[in-house]
C-alpha cells in the first residue's frame, strides 16, 4: 500500500516518525492507523545496491568459496578451493590463516558457531586443490569441526559411506542445538552431523538429482526449516526439521539458475547468489521476500554483478557482502594452468538489511 493509499491521519502519522528518523520498520510499527497488517510486513527490509569500496583479499589464488563473519574476531572468514584452509580477511584485506588440517582438500562452505567457540567446514575433491585426497576427485564428502578461537580439529567426519556415487559436499548450516546439516551437490543428500561428530543422511531424494551441480547454498530458518537452492535448475525447496520427507519446492515464478550461497535476513527475506549453470550466466544477487512461512515467495530485487562469479554472501553490521575471484576458472583450467593463476579474490557490499 503506498502512502497516498492511506487514511490522511495514518499519512500524518508516518511523516512524523520520518522526521523523527525512525526506520522502516520501526515506520511500521507506529503507523497503524489505516494499515493492515500485511501493509505492516512488507516495509522495505532488505535493499540490494552495490556500494562502498570493495576489499582486495591479500593472497593470489586463495580462490574462496564461501565467506561468513566471526564477530568474536571481528572478521570475515573465508574458505579456499584451492588451498584447503580457511582464513581472517581484515578490513583492509590482510589474511591470517586460521584452520590448516592436512586433511582438508577444497574447503567449500564453512559455518561459524560463536556460542560453542566452533568452526565448521565442507570438505571436497574436484581435482582443483594443492592437497589431493586419497580418495580422488569426486570421492572425499567430509566435514571438519575445529576451535573457533585456536583452528584444532575437534571432529573430523566421513560422510562418503553414507551415501553411494559421487560426491561434492558443498553447503552447510547451523541449527540453534548446534547440528549441522549438509549439501551434497552430486549424491541427492542433505546430511546431519550433531555436535558429538555423529553423521546421518538427513534426507535423500531424486528431485535433487540432475545434472551438473545440484543441492548447494542452505540455510536454517528460526521456524524449524531449510531452505535449500538446487543450482542446477534454479529450485528453491523448503525442508522441515521435524519431518524432511515433507519437503516441497517452494512456490516463486523465477528460477534462480547458478544459486550458490543464501543469505537469510530475518524470517522473511532471503538473498540468493547465483553465478552459472546449464549455459546461464545470472552472475547477480536476487533479495526475496515471503509472507506464509516460506510455502511461497516472491522476487523483491535483482543485483547484476558481472562477469565474476559470485558465489556466497553475508550479513554483518546490517551490511551484505558477497565473495567472487572468478572461482570457475580455476575449476576448470588444466593442471598445468593452476600453478599460473594468481587473480585475488574480492569482498564486495551489495546491500544493507534493516532488522
Amino acid at each position: 500500500m503506498s502512502i497516498m493509499n492511506r487514511t490522511p491521519s495514518a499519512r500524518r502519522t508516518i511523516a512524523r516518525a520520518a522526521r523523527a528518523g525512525l526506520t522502516a520498520r520501526a515506520l511500521c510499527a507506529v503507523a497503524t492507523i489505516g494499515l493492515t497488517a500485511a501493509g505492516c510486513a512488507r516495509a522495505e527490509v532488505v535493499t540490494l545496491k552495490r556500494t562502498g569500496q570493495p576489499i582486495t583479499v591479500h593472497r593470489p589464488a586463495l580462490y574462496p568459496e564461501t565467506i561468513e563473519f566471526d564477530s568474536s574476531r571481528g572478521k570475515f572468514l573465508v574458505s579456499s578451493f584451492w588451498e584447503g584452509a580457511i582464513y581472517a580477511v581484515d578490513g583492509d584485506g590482510g589474511v591470517s590463516r586460521v584452520v590448516d588440517d592436512p586433511r582438508l582438500c577444497s574447503v567449500l562452505g564453512i559455518a561459524v558457531d560463536v556460542e560453542r567457540g566452533r568452526l565448521w567446514a565442507v570438505s571436497s575433491d574436484l581435482g582443483a586443490s594443492i592437497k589431493p585426497s586419497s580418495a580422488g576427485p569426486k570421492n572425499l564428502a567430509a566435514v571438519g569441526v575445529y576451535d573457533l578461537s585456536t583452528g584444532k580439529a575437534i571432529h573430523y567426519v566421513d560422510l562418503a559411506p553414507l551415501s553411494p556415487g559421487a560426491h561434492l559436499v558443498n553447503g552447510i548450516a547451523l541449527d540453534s542445538a548446534g547440528n549441522a546439516y549438509v549439501t551434497d551437490s552430486f549424491s541427492p543428500t542433505i546430511y546431519k552431523v550433531d555436535p558429538q561428530g555423529n553423521a546421518a543422511v538427513f534426507l535423500r531424494d531424486e528431485q535433487f538429482a540432475g545434472d551438473g551441480i545440484n543441492l548447494n547454498g542452505v540455510v536454517v530458518h528460526p521456524d524449524g526449516y531449510l531452505l535449500v537452492v538446487k543450482k542446477s535448475d534454479g529450485s528453491l525447496f523448503k525442508v522441515p526439521l521435524a519431518n524432511p520427507s515433507r519437503f516441497a519446492r517452494v512456490d516463486v515464478a523465477e528460477r534462480f539458475v547458478g544459486g550458490d550461497g543464501l543469505t537469510l535476513v530475518g524470517k522473511k527475506d532471503l538473498v540468493v547468489v547465483a553465478n552459472q549453470a546449464a549455459g546461464v550466466a545470472s552472475n547477480a544477487a536476487f533479495s526475496l521476500s515471503s509472507e506464509d512461512g516460506w510455502s511461497t515467495a516472491r522476487l523483491r530485487a535483482v543485483e547484476r554483478l558481472g562477469d565474476v562469479y559470485p558465489t556466497t554472501g553475508v550479513l554483518r553490521d546490517g551490511k551484505l557482502y558477497v565473495i567472487y575471484s572468478k572461482l570457475n576458472e580455476l575449476i576448470q583450467s588444466s593442471p598445468e594452468q593452476r600453478g599460473r593463476l594468481r587473480v585475488e579474490a574480492t569482498i564486495q557490499q551489495i546491500g544493507s538489511a534493516a532488522l
